[in-house]
């Protein structure tokens, strides 16, 4: 009898422990995400803050872009005007593709960059995503221009508290990063948005620091580096940067480094040099190597043919 009993105490154990592990692996857990609408004024982004429980990277995309197309308080107002369909979601390794049908044209320039942002840097807040790209009626979205958005990460779209997203402009730059041995410069080009209230050089100088997102090139500055402050007069850029930028190593020689900046901030308009300060000094030898009490200019021997 003793035996019976022990025996059907055991099996309740298990059976009970069975339920909870499998009510425990049932719930999802709910995490905080931004979600993005537009002020009043149609000019600049506004994020909230949702908390989210769906268990599975595509649902959780659809619910996000549903939030963004409901408003949510007096101050923030929906970006995607009510005629444009929503899209479909597709996840691909670290892309997600968005499809659009043909009314995503039917948005204003200035509204549609917003979205655009708004989309991009949600989205880009899932695990594993990399990359968003855009398609309207199964082919690539186009620019006004006609030529391809192709792949955007949220680092493509300057911060809402730089100013109205949708107050930008759209440029073509030059980029050098370091080759696979960090012996020479690779040339890459960009297609930019960036706020007339932030400098392009800034822009530029931010986006060598952060190092490459195309393949063939590689990390030439420290990413620890950190932008203290760039300014341009009478045609010099002065760029000023935190220790580092000479302390921190990187897979690149000392000449690769410096020249990833110098050439990729004298290929703007209106920079013909370059000064690099590292806290507000140059009176000193880079890696021991290089002085920079010197202003530097394009060197485009480094730079594979």
């Amino acid at each position: 009898m003793k035996k019976i009993i022990y025996t059907l105490l055991s099996f309740n154990l298990i059976f009970a422990f069975m339920l909870t592990s499998t009510a425990c692996s049932s719930e999802t857990k709910e995490a905080e995400y931004t979600v993005y609408f537009t002020n009043s004024q149609g000019t600049a982004l506004i994020e909230d803050k949702v908390n989210v429980d769906e268990n599975d990277s595509h649902s959780l995309a659809v619910r996000l872009l549903e939030i963004m197309d409901t408003k949510s308080g007096k101050d923030n107002s929906v970006i995607k005007p009510s005629r444009v369909n929503s899209p479909d979601i597709e996840f691909d390794s670290i892309y997600v593709n968005v499809y659009f049908d043909s009314t995503y044209y039917d948005m204003k320039p200035s509204t549609e960059v917003l979205y655009r942002a708004a989309v991009v840097k949600t989205l880009s807040q899932i695990d594993g995503v990399t990359y968003v790209r855009f398609y309207v009626d199964g082919k690539d979205a186009v620019y006004e221009d006609g030529t391809n958005i192709g792949n955007m990460s949220s680092e493509d779209f300057v911060d809402s508290s730089e100013g109205a997203i949708s107050d930008v402009k759209w440029v073509n730059i030059n980029l050098y990063y370091a080759n696979r041995s960090g012996d020479a410069l690779v040339k890459t080009n960009k297609k930019i948005c960036y706020n007339k209230n932030v400098s392009l050089e800034k822009v530029v100088a931010e986006q060598i620091i952060d190092g490459p997102d195309q393949s063939g090139c590689y990390q030439s500055v420290p990413s620890s580096t950190k932008l203290l402050s760039i300014s341009v007069k009478d045609k010099i850029c002065y760029i000023n940067l935190s220790s580092e930028f000479a302390s921190d190593m990187v897979n690149a020689k000392s000449n690769v480094t410096l020249y990833s900046l110098v050439d990729s901030l004298t290929g703007l308009d209106g920079i013909d040099g370059v000064k690099i300060l590292v806290n507000g000094n140059s009176n000193l030898m880079y890696r021991d190597v290089i002085s920079l009490d010197s202003i530097f200019y394009m060197n485009n021997e480094i730079v594979e043919k």
